[in-house]
């Protein structure tokens, strides 16, 4: 196989040198045409030893396929192993043998290309073939190799017409032969490399180009990779490749002023023009197939620059820009553009001090140093000390050598300027830590590192305040003044005589100038300050002179002489004593409390309960301090005591509204008002009393005790028996003593009354005493069940106490209703209604049929306004007349009527019956 790169170096070896140092690749491409042959031409021998129906049975077929059109069957496609070594080829003569390695096929060496009928092959066709064969006849799809074979076919032009047509195997077929005439006329080969640099070459600067490499016919081609080689630069990447647009953008920067040198070579590329292979073998030579075979080709071109010397560019920053007089600056220089050899000594010269920066011209010599570079690089100056205030500038003198151009920093270039101001000190102490009220004060400041200029130090004097703690500078002084220094040195204020008692602070500074960097003193620091003593005084007085126990009282303290002072009061409140010449301050005080002032002012205590009766005092003192004297206050002052009397209250109830004879009563007793004072209570029980109306507290009671109330709250008395039936009142008095009053519970009140039940006896010849009883406008007169037959009249009746039974009129036809019990209609109460069930003389009694009663009978009660009640039963009872429940002489619950007689067998022992039928009726 020929070489393609040997013949493209023959071919151009005129070729115009790259001047430039960057090169951009464009691959140019060939248009699609098919050209038609005059003529189909047949081989000598017609018997092609490897055909068989039109068919290759050499097995030289590779990717393609076979079809039948106009001309027959025919072979779409290319071929393999018929050359030793070489893979894909293509058949160039239509009509004759299928091509078989038996055919020996060697290279032809043959200048031009001919068809078999003699016609010479243009160059540019020959170069259109060499491109298609080698960017699309390398493919493995079957249409792909097909458009190339066709291809190749129209540009010999041996083909009849429509013999090559692709529209007549495919669409698929005649798209990609119309994309392969395009592409191979536009990139076929020969090829060249051009460049071209975007700036000027210059020793160290950062430099661009571009690679094209050009088609024979001028198009860029894209997707080539190019190798590169340099000498005299650097940063060239060792292969590009070029863009979509056959541009290949390269960066590199040029280390010396000798010149540079860029070598290009591409990668593979198409060979101008094609391998050609005909067949050697006797019978083959005259009738087997031409082949053409993909061949690459590498192009090469070495571009050379000029490179002028590098010019040192140079940024610089003066660091700190302000500084203090008598501390350290420095440069910080920043340099590029130099060659990567270039070494030297830089001069740093610091010019000054100028009033201001507008007169600076660099003729004031303050100091000059050096430093090594090597290359290009960030640098920082030796450090410089300057003392003198004003302004100053950094000047560098860069030196060149034969790459490159050396240079000194302008004069006036702001980065380099510095500021430099005196920093004074101040150290100041107040005339006097601790002074009286009235006594002048003063402040000594001194003045430091002025360098040579004049300051002013105002001085704030700030307070009074509290403490020391509570210092601030931030309000306006209470006095001002200032000094003039114009060298180092101690200096005195003006005089300063406060009244007020507190703490006092000077504060310093120094504003800032042109020439100076302001400066204070700190705020409330220990030298500076001084405390003008106080002299306490307190005037107190309780919040009230009479209260009662379980009452809170306070104590107001008027402070004065302290003026802005903190103080702590201490307040002792002493007591309860019994008089008011028992009162004394000493021992342990039943209270203690603080108050913390801010000063003089009016300040009260927290509350004090007083929990017992007699003579309290508050008593008051206030600790030395380093600021301020002690006191301690009068004992016994009469604004400051207190008198704590009692009006106690007693709330009683008895333990049971209704008890059977032989049971024990005890009472109740709520205490208020006392707090915590000890007191007696007597306690009397009166009765029996036949009714309510009876009740007295007077004369000599049934029973009575003692009892000792240890202050507020809740006692019992001890238990009694009582002995009969009838009413029973408890009453109690708190005995008075020393600022205690005495206090009685009413008499007859209902929670203090119990009542002792009695007895309802109302059998064979059964007589009892009825005690008259209050009239009662709404009383019952009669009674009525009509469903057995009852009707009687109702008469008021109290108890008998000399029985100990209620009350029952002798008539056994009448009843008796328990006066002190409800009457029909009341919200609450128990109405009892009592009669009987017989006599031995005058036979059956009004409630004789009561034993027949029953749950639902109706039971009717007419009272005296003329009203009539009506009831139904809830229950009908027969029990032993001793079991005879306490609960229907309670007047507590809903209002109910109880109706009762007497019922069982008689008992002629007693001349009794044994039980009592009790029948219970609710308002219906």
């Amino acid at each position: 196989m020929a070489d393609g790169g040997t013949n493209f170096r023959r071919h151009r070896a005129g070729s115009e040198r790259l001047r430039l140092l960057i090169l951009i690749l464009v691959v140019a491409g060939a248009a699609l045409g098919a050209a038609a042959g005059a003529g189909a031409v047949q081989p000598p021998n017609k018997n092609d030893p490897c055909a068989k129906a039109g068919r290759d049975v050499c097995g030289t077929t590779a990717i393609g396929f076979y079809k039948t059109y106009r001309y027959g069957l025919r072979w779409f496609g290319d071929y393999t192993d018929v050359v030793p070594g070489i893979g894909t080829s293509f058949c160039i003569d239509l009509g004759y043998w299928y091509p078989s390695a038996k055919d020996r096929y060697v290279l032809d060496r043959a200048a031009g290309l001919r068809t078999t009928t003699g016609h010479a092959v243009s160059l540019l066709n020959r170069e259109k073939i060499a491109y298609a064969i080698w960017a699309y006849g390398r493919s493995s799809e079957a249409n792909h190799e097909a458009a190339v074979m066709l291809y190749v076919h129209s540009l010999m032009g041996d083909a009849r017409p429509g013999e090559v047509d692709a529209s007549a195997i495919s669409s698929d077929v005649a798209s990609l032969d119309e994309q392969i005439a395009t592409s191979a006329a536009r990139y076929h080969g020969p090829y060249r490399i051009v460049s071209g640099p975007t700036g000027a070459l210059e020793a160290g600067r950062q430099t661009s180009a571009t690679v094209r490499v050009l088609s024979a016919a001028g198009f860029a081609v894209p997707g080539v990779t190019l190798t590169l080689e340099a000498t005299g630069a650097s940063g060239l990447p060792k292969t590009v490749t070029t863009d979509a647009r056959g541009l290949a953008p390269i960066d590199f920067r040029p280390t010396a002023t000798h010149g540079v040198a860029i070598s290009v070579r591409t990668g593979s590329l198409a060979s101008t023009l094609p391998t050609v292979y005909q067949p050697s073998a006797p019978s083959a030579a005259a009738n087997a197939q031409r082949i053409v075979t993909p061949a690459s080709q590498h192009v090469e071109r070495t571009v050379i620059g000029h490179v002028v010397k590098a010019h040192i560019a140079v940024t610089t920053a003066a660091r700190p820009s302000q500084q203090v007089s008598g501390h350290v600056v420095r440069d910080h220089v920043t340099i590029a553009g130099a060659t990567p050899s270039w070494h030297a000594r830089v001069t740093v010269t610091i010019d000054g001090p100028y009033p201001s920066n507008t007169q600076i011209d660099c003729t004031k010599k303050a100091w000059n140093g050096t430093f090594t570079t090597s290359g290009p690089g960030v640098y920082t100056t030796p450090v410089a000390t300057v003392r003198s205030p004003g302004w100053y500038v950094f000047q560098l003198r860069v030196p060149g050598d034969l790459g490159n151009v050396g240079l000194r920093t302008p004069c006036d270039d702001p980065a380099e300027r510095f500021f430099v101001q005196a920093q004074p000190t101040l150290t100041t102490v107040a005339s006097s830590g601790m002074v009286a009220p009235g006594t002048a004060i003063f402040d000594r400041v001194a003045v430091g590192s002025l360098a040579g200029t004049s300051v002013t130090a105002v001085v704030d004097l700030f307070g009074p305040f509290a403490s020391s703690t509570a210092i601030s500078c931030g309000g306006a002084p209470i006095w001002s003044g200032s000094i003039s220094a114009k060298a180092n040195g101690t200096y005195t204020t003006a005089s300063f005589t406060p009244t007020v008692p507190g703490v006092y602070a000077y504060r310093a500074r120094i504003d800032s100038t042109d020439l100076i960097r302001g400066t204070q003193n700190g705020c409330g620091e220990q030298t500076e300050t001084t405390t003008v003593a106080g002299t306490p005084k307190v005037d107190t007085r309780a919040s009230t002179a009479q209260v009662r126990p379980g009452t809170q009282i306070t104590d107001e303290l008027d402070v004065s002489g302290t003026g802005a002072l903190v103080t702590t009061v201490t307040d002792e409140l002493f007591g309860p004593f019994e008089t008011r010449a028992g009162i004394n301050c000493s021992g342990t005080p039943i209270w203690t409390g603080t108050v913390a002032t801010k000063g003089d002012g009016t300040y009260t205590t927290r509350p004090v309960t007083i929990q017992k009766v007699g003579y309290y005092v508050f008593h008051e003192s206030i600790p030395a301090t380093p600021q301020s004297a002690a006191v301690n206050g009068k004992c016994g002052e009469a604004a400051e005591t207190t008198i704590a009397s009692s009006r106690p209250v007693l709330t009683t109830l008895s333990s049971s509204d209704v008890v059977r004879p032989g049971s024990a009563l005890s009472d109740h007793i709520d205490v208020s008002g006392l707090g915590h004072t000890q007191a007696a209570i007597q306690v009397q029980l009166y009765g029996p009393f036949a009714t309510k109306s009876e009740i007295r507290c007077t004369g000599k009671p049934t029973w009575q005790t003692l009892v000792t109330a240890k202050g507020d709250g809740k006692l019992r008395t001890p238990q009694v028996h009582i002995a009969k039936a009838g009413f029973y009142v408890f009453h109690e008095t708190l005995v008075a003593r020393d600022l205690v009053a005495s206090v009685s519970t009413d008499c007859a009140d209902t929670a203090e009354t119990s009542l002792g039940a009695p007895a309802i006896i109302t059998g064979r010849g059964d007589v009892t005493r009825v005690i008259a009883a209050r009239p009662v406008p709404d009383a019952p007169t009669r009674i009525e069940i009509p469903s057995l037959g009852i009707d009687a009249p109702v008469i008021a009746s109290g108890i008998d106490i000399a029985k100990g039974v209620l009350g029952v009129p002798a008539n056994i036809h009448e009843t008796g209703w328990w006066a002190d019990g409800a009457v029909p209609g009341d919200a609450t109460g128990s109405v009892i209604i009592a009669g009987h069930v017989d006599s031995a003389k005058a036979g059956a009694g009004a409630f004789f049929p009561l034993q027949r009663a029953r749950r639902g009978t109706m039971i009717e009660v007419a009272t005296n306004d003329g009203k009539t009640k009506t009831y139904k039963v809830v229950s009908v009872r027969t029990m032993p007349k001793e079991r005879l429940p306490t609960d229907i002489w309670s007047q507590k619950g809903p209002n109910h009527l109880v109706v009762v007689t007497c019922g069982g067998p008689f008992d002629h022992a007693t001349g009794h019956y044994r039980d009592n039928v009790v029948v219970t009726a609710v308002p219906a």
